[in-house]
């Protein structure tokens, strides 16, 4: 499934659980592997940085401290690249993902914690968040190590019903198939955490929950043929509870959509769901940019 991966490198996280993921999953796909990083090189009014040294110099410097890096761990995987630019991550991102025909990104978690008091942990501008937002490749950021053979035998998908959940239904439907796994589907009732939700309220929860499991049956089967699934649901605050069910089924990998139907994609929320889960401990979340797929 796996052709062409990008993987962002920095020196500045450890353990350096997003490249030996990368690394696994190139060795275990036979795929080939494009090492990608962005210098913030910029210009002032007043001088350029190229007064200090050249930016290909800079550039060419840059790629060989990435290149003796990750020398042993590329002596197994010969067909790879390495890839150094200037600019800003995500607009650099785009145009590599696109001349390249790159299929999956990984990175890895925040590099440093958050300085300023006004910015909560998660927040629209992190890398992360802007490069999910521009690009169509799915994006598996990894916090917690793979396991060594990179086998995913167990994939969570969470769901809300949106568009852009149906739609990434499909690429976990596909990553199931063509890794034999177990998909669980998961929605969670959002009882919310600072605005309560008055509906939940009156009635019995098992009355909610049953019926979105029906939802889910009616909506999903079809998709799911020859796939061994199960679906779940439950009341809670959306984050938390996928990263538990997610724990509770040692599930290898998180499935979820960019945006959910609560988001306005031209207005990324600070802290939302998926930025939440892809940036705490556990295991690698995949988020999945909104295409148009069809397999219902």
């Amino acid at each position: 499934m796996f052709k062409k991966i990008l993987l962002a490198v920095t020196p500045q996280i450890a353990p350096q659980t997003a490249p030996k993921a990368a690394f696994n999953l190139a060795r275990k796909h036979g795929a080939e592997l494009m090492l990608f990083h962005a210098l913030p090189v910029g210009r002032d009014a007043w001088c350029s940085f190229e007064e200090t040294v050249s930016e290909h110099d800079l550039l060419e410097s840059t790629k060989n401290k990435i290149a003796q890096f990750y020398a042993e761990d590329l002596k197994d995987i010969p067909n790879h690249s390495i890839r150094v630019v200037a600019g800003p991550v995500d607009e650099q991102l785009l145009k590599i993902i696109h001349s390249e025909g790159i299929d999956l990104i990984v990175m890895g978690h925040h590099t440093s914690a958050m300085h300023r008091p006004d910015r909560m942990w998660g927040v629209v501008d992190t890398s992360i968040r802007r490069v999910c937002s521009n690009v169509f490749c799915p994006v598996m950021v990894v916090t917690n190590e793979m396991p060594g053979n990179a086998n995913i035998n167990r994939i969570l998908m969470a769901t809300d019903f949106s568009t852009p959940s149906d739609s990434t239904l499909c690429y976990a439907t596909q990553l199931a198939r063509s890794n034999n796994a177990h998909l669980d589907i998961f929605h969670v009732l959002d009882v919310g955490l600072t605005r309560p939700n008055p509906k939940y309220y009156m009635q019995e929860m098992d009355i909610f929950i049953d019926r979105a499991l029906e939802r889910m049956k009616k909506r999903y089967t079809r998709a799911l043929d020859g796939i061994s699934h199960s679906f779940h649901c439950w009341e809670g605050i959306p984050y938390t509870e996928i990263l538990k069910q997610a724990r509770w089924d040692n599930a290898d990998v998180i499935v979820m959509a960019q945006y959910s139907s609560s988001e306005e994609p031209a207005q990324p929320s600070i802290g939302s769901t998926t930025i939440q889960v892809a940036l705490s401990p556990g295991c690698p979340a995949i988020i999945v940019n909104y295409r148009a797929r069809v397999c219902m």
